[in-house]
Protein backbone atom coordinates (compact mmCIF):
# COMPACT_ATOMS: atom_id res chain seq x y z
CA UNK A 1 0.00 0.00 0.00
CA UNK A 2 1.12 3.58 -0.63
CA UNK A 3 2.02 5.01 2.79
CA UNK A 4 4.71 7.57 1.99
CA UNK A 5 2.39 10.38 3.10
CA UNK A 6 -0.59 10.78 5.44
CA UNK A 7 -3.83 9.58 3.93
CA UNK A 8 -6.80 7.24 3.89
CA UNK A 9 -7.08 3.72 2.50
CA UNK A 10 -10.64 2.95 1.39
CA UNK A 11 -12.34 0.03 -0.33
CA UNK A 12 -15.36 0.90 -2.46
CA UNK A 13 -18.51 -0.48 -0.84
CA UNK A 14 -21.59 -1.68 -2.80
CA UNK A 15 -23.23 1.73 -2.28
CA UNK A 16 -20.23 3.33 -3.96
CA UNK A 17 -20.54 1.31 -7.20
CA UNK A 18 -21.15 3.85 -9.97
CA UNK A 19 -20.72 6.79 -7.59
CA UNK A 20 -18.57 9.79 -8.50
CA UNK A 21 -15.24 9.80 -6.71
CA UNK A 22 -15.75 13.18 -5.01
CA UNK A 23 -19.21 12.17 -3.74
CA UNK A 24 -17.81 8.85 -2.48
CA UNK A 25 -15.04 10.59 -0.52
CA UNK A 26 -17.49 13.04 1.04
CA UNK A 27 -19.80 10.20 2.08
CA UNK A 28 -17.06 8.01 3.54
CA UNK A 29 -14.97 10.79 5.11
CA UNK A 30 -17.56 12.89 6.89
CA UNK A 31 -15.20 15.72 7.79
CA UNK A 32 -14.15 16.25 4.16
CA UNK A 33 -16.31 18.61 2.09
CA UNK A 34 -16.99 17.93 -1.59
CA UNK A 35 -14.94 20.94 -2.67
CA UNK A 36 -11.98 19.68 -0.64
CA UNK A 37 -12.50 16.12 -1.91
CA UNK A 38 -12.16 17.39 -5.49
CA UNK A 39 -8.68 18.74 -4.68
CA UNK A 40 -7.28 15.56 -3.13
CA UNK A 41 -4.91 13.23 -4.96
CA UNK A 42 -6.55 9.79 -5.25
CA UNK A 43 -4.96 6.63 -6.65
CA UNK A 44 -6.40 3.29 -7.69
CA UNK A 45 -4.40 0.40 -6.19
CA UNK A 46 -3.88 -3.10 -7.47
CA UNK A 47 -4.05 -6.25 -5.36
CA UNK A 48 -0.47 -5.67 -4.12
CA UNK A 49 -1.35 -2.19 -2.85
CA UNK A 50 0.80 -0.38 -5.41
CA UNK A 51 -0.32 2.60 -7.45
CA UNK A 52 -1.96 1.95 -10.80
CA UNK A 53 -3.38 5.26 -11.97
CA UNK A 54 -4.43 8.62 -10.53
CA UNK A 55 -8.18 9.22 -10.60
CA UNK A 56 -10.19 12.29 -11.57
CA UNK A 57 -12.91 13.68 -9.28
CA UNK A 58 -15.54 12.67 -11.86
CA UNK A 59 -14.39 9.02 -12.05
CA UNK A 60 -17.22 6.51 -11.58
CA UNK A 61 -16.14 3.87 -9.07
CA UNK A 62 -16.61 0.10 -9.05
CA UNK A 63 -17.41 -2.14 -6.12
CA UNK A 64 -14.35 -3.48 -4.21
CA UNK A 65 -11.84 -1.10 -5.80
CA UNK A 66 -8.99 -0.13 -3.46
CA UNK A 67 -8.19 3.56 -3.20
CA UNK A 68 -5.38 5.55 -1.59
CA UNK A 69 -6.32 9.17 -0.81
CA UNK A 70 -3.41 11.44 0.04
CA UNK A 71 -3.97 13.83 2.90
CA UNK A 72 -2.11 17.13 2.32
CA UNK A 73 0.29 17.57 5.22
CA UNK A 74 -0.44 20.85 7.05
CA UNK A 75 2.37 23.27 7.76
CA UNK A 76 2.90 22.99 11.50
CA UNK A 77 5.57 23.96 14.00
CA UNK A 78 5.10 21.49 16.85
CA UNK A 79 8.47 22.50 18.31
CA UNK A 80 6.67 25.42 19.97
CA UNK A 81 4.13 23.11 21.64
CA UNK A 82 4.48 21.49 25.02
CA UNK A 83 4.71 17.72 24.52
CA UNK A 84 2.04 15.32 25.82
CA UNK A 85 3.01 12.80 28.45
CA UNK A 86 1.62 9.43 29.55
CA UNK A 87 0.45 9.43 33.16
CA UNK A 88 -0.57 5.77 33.35
CA UNK A 89 -0.70 2.65 31.20
CA UNK A 90 -2.15 -0.84 31.37
CA UNK A 91 -2.70 -3.55 28.78
CA UNK A 92 -6.01 -1.99 27.76
CA UNK A 93 -5.51 1.78 27.68
CA UNK A 94 -3.25 4.79 28.19
CA UNK A 95 -3.93 7.96 30.19
CA UNK A 96 -2.43 10.93 28.34
CA UNK A 97 -1.98 14.41 29.75
CA UNK A 98 -2.77 16.57 26.69
CA UNK A 99 -1.33 20.10 26.60
CA UNK A 100 -3.07 22.98 24.85
CA UNK A 101 -2.61 23.11 21.07
CA UNK A 102 -3.06 19.37 20.43
CA UNK A 103 -6.09 17.76 18.79
CA UNK A 104 -7.20 14.19 19.47
CA UNK A 105 -7.37 13.16 15.78
CA UNK A 106 -5.84 14.74 12.63
CA UNK A 107 -7.81 17.52 10.98
CA UNK A 108 -7.45 19.48 7.77
CA UNK A 109 -5.04 21.87 9.51
CA UNK A 110 -3.34 19.58 12.02
CA UNK A 111 -1.59 16.26 11.49
CA UNK A 112 1.63 16.23 13.50
CA UNK A 113 -0.03 18.00 16.45
CA UNK A 114 -2.62 15.22 16.78
CA UNK A 115 -2.47 12.81 19.71
CA UNK A 116 -2.93 9.82 17.38
CA UNK A 117 0.11 10.91 15.34
CA UNK A 118 2.13 11.49 18.53
CA UNK A 119 1.20 8.02 19.81
CA UNK A 120 2.29 6.35 16.56
CA UNK A 121 5.56 8.31 16.58
CA UNK A 122 6.19 6.99 20.09
CA UNK A 123 5.33 3.41 19.00
CA UNK A 124 1.95 3.18 20.71
CA UNK A 125 -0.97 1.59 18.88
CA UNK A 126 -3.79 3.41 20.65
CA UNK A 127 -6.79 5.61 19.86
CA UNK A 128 -8.49 8.33 21.94
CA UNK A 129 -11.97 7.20 23.03
CA UNK A 130 -13.25 10.73 23.72
CA UNK A 131 -12.34 14.25 22.66
CA UNK A 132 -10.88 17.39 24.12
CA UNK A 133 -10.96 20.63 22.15
CA UNK A 134 -7.61 21.74 20.74
CA UNK A 135 -7.30 24.54 23.31
CA UNK A 136 -8.52 22.42 26.24
CA UNK A 137 -5.73 20.77 28.20
CA UNK A 138 -5.89 17.75 30.48
CA UNK A 139 -6.70 14.06 30.72
CA UNK A 140 -7.40 11.94 27.66
CA UNK A 141 -8.05 8.16 27.64
CA UNK A 142 -6.67 6.17 24.67
CA UNK A 143 -7.63 2.53 24.07
CA UNK A 144 -4.92 0.05 23.04
CA UNK A 145 -7.24 -2.45 21.31
CA UNK A 146 -10.69 -2.55 19.74
CA UNK A 147 -12.47 -4.32 22.61
CA UNK A 148 -11.20 -1.80 25.14
CA UNK A 149 -12.21 1.02 22.79
CA UNK A 150 -15.78 -0.31 22.56
CA UNK A 151 -16.09 -0.81 26.31
CA UNK A 152 -14.67 2.60 27.17
CA UNK A 153 -16.84 4.37 24.61
CA UNK A 154 -19.86 2.56 26.05
CA UNK A 155 -18.87 3.73 29.55
CA UNK A 156 -18.72 7.34 28.31
CA UNK A 157 -22.11 7.04 26.58
CA UNK A 158 -23.68 5.53 29.70
CA UNK A 159 -22.15 8.32 31.80
CA UNK A 160 -20.15 5.88 33.91
CA UNK A 161 -17.01 8.00 33.49
CA UNK A 162 -16.77 10.81 36.06
CA UNK A 163 -14.97 13.92 34.75
CA UNK A 164 -14.24 17.28 36.31
CA UNK A 165 -12.85 20.39 34.65
CA UNK A 166 -11.34 23.60 35.97
CA UNK A 167 -12.08 26.83 34.15
CA UNK A 168 -11.33 30.53 34.63
CA UNK A 169 -14.33 32.70 33.78
CA UNK A 170 -14.96 36.40 33.50
CA UNK A 171 -18.01 37.45 35.53
CA UNK A 172 -20.15 39.84 33.49
CA UNK A 173 -23.01 41.85 35.01
CA UNK A 174 -25.35 39.13 33.79
CA UNK A 175 -23.08 36.51 35.34
CA UNK A 176 -23.04 38.31 38.71
CA UNK A 177 -26.85 38.39 38.73
CA UNK A 178 -26.83 34.69 37.85
CA UNK A 179 -24.49 33.87 40.75
CA UNK A 180 -26.52 36.06 43.13
CA UNK A 181 -29.59 34.02 42.20
CA UNK A 182 -28.10 30.51 42.09
CA UNK A 183 -25.25 30.75 44.61
CA UNK A 184 -21.73 29.29 44.33
CA UNK A 185 -23.04 25.81 43.41
CA UNK A 186 -25.65 25.11 40.77
CA UNK A 187 -26.86 22.55 38.24
CA UNK A 188 -27.32 23.86 34.69
CA UNK A 189 -29.86 21.89 32.63
CA UNK A 190 -30.31 24.13 29.58
CA UNK A 191 -30.87 21.91 26.51
CA UNK A 192 -28.42 22.54 23.68
CA UNK A 193 -28.28 22.46 19.90
CA UNK A 194 -26.54 24.20 17.01
CA UNK A 195 -26.88 27.99 17.02
CA UNK A 196 -28.75 28.61 13.76
CA UNK A 197 -28.24 32.39 14.03
CA UNK A 198 -24.48 32.24 14.59
CA UNK A 199 -21.75 33.05 12.08
CA UNK A 200 -19.89 29.80 12.81
CA UNK A 201 -21.57 26.52 11.85
CA UNK A 202 -20.08 24.56 14.76
CA UNK A 203 -21.31 27.03 17.36
CA UNK A 204 -23.76 25.67 19.91
CA UNK A 205 -26.58 27.42 21.75
CA UNK A 206 -30.00 26.69 23.17
CA UNK A 207 -31.64 23.67 21.56
CA UNK A 208 -33.60 20.49 22.22
CA UNK A 209 -30.85 18.04 23.22
CA UNK A 210 -30.69 17.42 26.95
CA UNK A 211 -27.51 18.62 28.65
CA UNK A 212 -26.58 18.87 32.30
CA UNK A 213 -23.52 20.36 34.01
CA UNK A 214 -22.81 20.84 37.71
CA UNK A 215 -20.80 23.97 38.55
CA UNK A 216 -19.06 25.25 41.65
CA UNK A 217 -17.23 28.55 42.19
CA UNK A 218 -13.94 27.73 43.92
CA UNK A 219 -12.56 31.27 44.27
CA UNK A 220 -12.99 34.76 42.85
CA UNK A 221 -10.43 37.34 41.68
CA UNK A 222 -10.03 40.94 40.63
CA UNK A 223 -8.24 41.87 37.41
CA UNK A 224 -6.02 44.35 39.23
CA UNK A 225 -3.42 42.83 41.57
CA UNK A 226 -3.19 44.42 45.00
CA UNK A 227 -6.53 46.21 44.68
CA UNK A 228 -9.35 43.77 45.49
CA UNK A 229 -12.45 44.66 43.51
CA UNK A 230 -11.82 48.31 42.51
CA UNK A 231 -14.67 50.00 40.65
CA UNK A 232 -12.95 49.87 37.25
CA UNK A 233 -11.72 46.27 37.45
CA UNK A 234 -13.22 43.09 36.10
CA UNK A 235 -13.97 40.09 38.27
CA UNK A 236 -13.18 36.46 37.54
CA UNK A 237 -13.91 33.06 39.01
CA UNK A 238 -12.08 29.76 39.14
CA UNK A 239 -14.88 27.26 38.54
CA UNK A 240 -15.12 23.47 38.77
CA UNK A 241 -17.42 21.89 36.17
CA UNK A 242 -18.76 18.34 36.19
CA UNK A 243 -20.62 17.44 32.99
CA UNK A 244 -23.36 14.82 33.26
CA UNK A 245 -23.80 14.60 29.49
CA UNK A 246 -21.45 14.96 26.54
CA UNK A 247 -22.76 17.62 24.18
CA UNK A 248 -20.35 19.52 21.98
CA UNK A 249 -18.75 22.49 23.81
CA UNK A 250 -21.19 21.83 26.66
CA UNK A 251 -19.26 23.47 29.51
CA UNK A 252 -18.32 26.48 27.41
CA UNK A 253 -21.90 27.01 26.19
CA UNK A 254 -23.52 26.61 29.61
CA UNK A 255 -21.08 29.12 31.10
CA UNK A 256 -21.58 31.58 28.25
CA UNK A 257 -25.37 31.44 28.52
CA UNK A 258 -25.03 32.26 32.23
CA UNK A 259 -22.81 35.29 31.53
CA UNK A 260 -19.68 33.50 32.74
CA UNK A 261 -17.69 32.97 29.56
CA UNK A 262 -14.28 31.34 29.79
CA UNK A 263 -11.36 33.75 29.58
CA UNK A 264 -9.83 33.50 26.10
CA UNK A 265 -12.85 31.84 24.50
CA UNK A 266 -12.89 33.03 20.89
CA UNK A 267 -16.24 31.43 20.03
CA UNK A 268 -18.35 31.89 23.18
CA UNK A 269 -16.60 34.94 24.60
CA UNK A 270 -16.97 38.64 23.68
CA UNK A 271 -17.71 38.10 19.97
CA UNK A 272 -17.62 35.08 17.64
CA UNK A 273 -15.80 37.21 15.06
CA UNK A 274 -12.69 36.53 17.13
CA UNK A 275 -13.05 32.87 16.14
CA UNK A 276 -13.28 33.76 12.45
CA UNK A 277 -10.20 35.97 12.75
CA UNK A 278 -8.42 33.12 14.53
CA UNK A 279 -9.20 30.73 11.65
CA UNK A 280 -7.80 33.28 9.21
CA UNK A 281 -4.68 33.83 11.35
CA UNK A 282 -5.57 37.51 11.78
CA UNK A 283 -5.84 37.89 15.56
CA UNK A 284 -3.80 40.85 16.81
CA UNK A 285 -2.16 41.58 20.14
CA UNK A 286 -5.06 43.90 20.93
CA UNK A 287 -7.48 41.06 20.21
CA UNK A 288 -5.69 38.73 22.61
CA UNK A 289 -5.69 41.48 25.24
CA UNK A 290 -9.45 41.79 24.84
CA UNK A 291 -9.87 38.02 25.09
CA UNK A 292 -7.67 37.88 28.19
CA UNK A 293 -5.62 34.81 27.24
CA UNK A 294 -4.25 33.05 24.16
CA UNK A 295 -6.61 30.06 24.59
CA UNK A 296 -9.86 29.35 26.38
CA UNK A 297 -9.05 28.69 30.02
CA UNK A 298 -10.39 25.15 30.44
CA UNK A 299 -8.57 22.12 31.82
CA UNK A 300 -9.72 18.48 32.19
CA UNK A 301 -8.49 18.02 35.76
CA UNK A 302 -9.77 14.63 36.92
CA UNK A 303 -11.19 11.44 35.49
CA UNK A 304 -12.39 8.21 37.09
CA UNK A 305 -14.27 5.03 36.21
CA UNK A 306 -14.53 1.38 37.15
CA UNK A 307 -12.41 -1.03 35.09
CA UNK A 308 -12.49 -4.79 35.57
CA UNK A 309 -13.91 -4.41 39.06
CA UNK A 310 -11.42 -1.79 40.22
CA UNK A 311 -11.99 1.93 40.62
CA UNK A 312 -9.48 3.94 38.60
CA UNK A 313 -8.85 7.66 38.99
CA UNK A 314 -6.34 10.24 37.76
CA UNK A 315 -5.61 13.89 38.45
CA UNK A 316 -3.96 16.55 36.31
CA UNK A 317 -2.95 19.80 38.07
CA UNK A 318 -3.73 23.17 36.55
CA UNK A 319 -1.11 23.83 33.81
CA UNK A 320 1.40 26.63 34.19
CA UNK A 321 -0.24 29.05 31.74
CA UNK A 322 -3.49 28.99 33.75
CA UNK A 323 -1.60 29.26 37.03
CA UNK A 324 0.13 32.34 35.61
CA UNK A 325 -3.25 33.77 34.61
CA UNK A 326 -4.57 33.43 38.17
CA UNK A 327 -1.35 34.83 39.63
CA UNK A 328 -1.77 37.95 37.50
CA UNK A 329 -5.01 38.68 39.40
CA UNK A 330 -5.82 39.66 42.96
CA UNK A 331 -7.53 37.05 45.14
CA UNK A 332 -10.92 38.17 46.53
CA UNK A 333 -12.46 35.12 48.17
Amino acid sequence: MVTHSPGWYLIVDPEGHGERLDRFITRRLQRVSRSRAAKLNVYLLDHRGTVQIPLKKSTRLKNQQSLWIERPTPKENIQTLEQPNILDECEDFLVVNKPKGWVAHPTANRFYSAITTWLKHNHYDAQPVHRLDCETSGLLICAKHRQAERELQKAFIQQKVHKTYLGICQISNQGQRYLDKHGPKWLENTALGFDTEGLVNIKMGRGNKTASTKFQVISTYSSQPGHPKPLDSKTYALIKATPHSGRQHQIRVHLSLAGLSLVGDKLYGPNENYFLKHLAGELTGADYQKLGHDRHALHAASLSFSWQGQQKSWQSPLPQDLKNLLQSMSFIS
